[in-house]
């Protein structure tokens, strides 16, 4: 090999090491090259309340309502209504009709009724509809209820339930309930319907 093209090889050697460094620096200067530090920023945003996921809270929070209705669990049913929620009980009632607003009044209903009851039992008659009204969720429902009450024997009804439940600090919670009672059967002659 010749001198001249082995000097033109060694500077196209040294030219390409040389751009290669270069490259380097370049981009470790503007924070992307291999020797560059990388700072990673990340931003979570927690959503309010998606309406996939509010929907499934309060149908689970609206059929543990049931289930603790049916258990008679009066403390428990109550701890699921706000401090200051109204339930209105009206049409076929027997004595029960009314509104109820506060939780020391809400207590004396649940105390009475399911309370004084005993295997109580609470039949789902129709789909129940959940739809979103602003900051509100609206639970329509219609079941059949039945059980024991040493004031009246054997008694039974149908009720039309609409629950207006509210997102207090990530817990759903009743905000109004209305009760409309379709039918109330009882064993004794004393006991009466509205």
């Amino acid at each position: 090999m010749n001198t001249r093209s082995r000097d033109n090889s060694i500077l196209v050697g040294v030219g390409a090491g040389l751009t290669l460094i270069v490259l380097l620096i370049l981009q470790s200067l503007i924070g992307s090259g291999l020797f560059s530090t990388k700072t990673l920023t990340s931003t979570t945003t927690a959503a309010v309340s998606t309406i996939p996921d509010a929907y499934q809270q309060v149908s689970g929070t609206y059929a543990n309502h049931l289930l603790l209705l049916e258990a008679r669990n009066v403390s428990a049913l109550v701890s699921g209504y706000e401090g200051n929620a109204t339930i209105e009980w009206t049409g076929d009632a027997s004595g029960l009709a009314g509104n109820h607003t506060g939780a020391y009044d809400i207590t004396q209903l649940l105390d009475f009724f399911p309370g004084k009851m005993t295997n109580l039992t609470i039949t789902l008659e129709n789909e129940t509809t959940i739809v979103p009204q602003g900051r509100y969720w609206v639970v329509s429902s219609a079941f059949g209820w039945a059980g024991y009450s040493t004031i009246d024997g054997s008694i039974s009804g149908q009720i039309v339930a609409h629950d207006t439940y509210v997102d207090a600090d990530n817990m759903w919670l009743i905000a109004t309930e209305t009760w409309y009672g379709l039918q109330f059967n009882c064993a004794f002659p004393a006991c009466t319907g509205p």
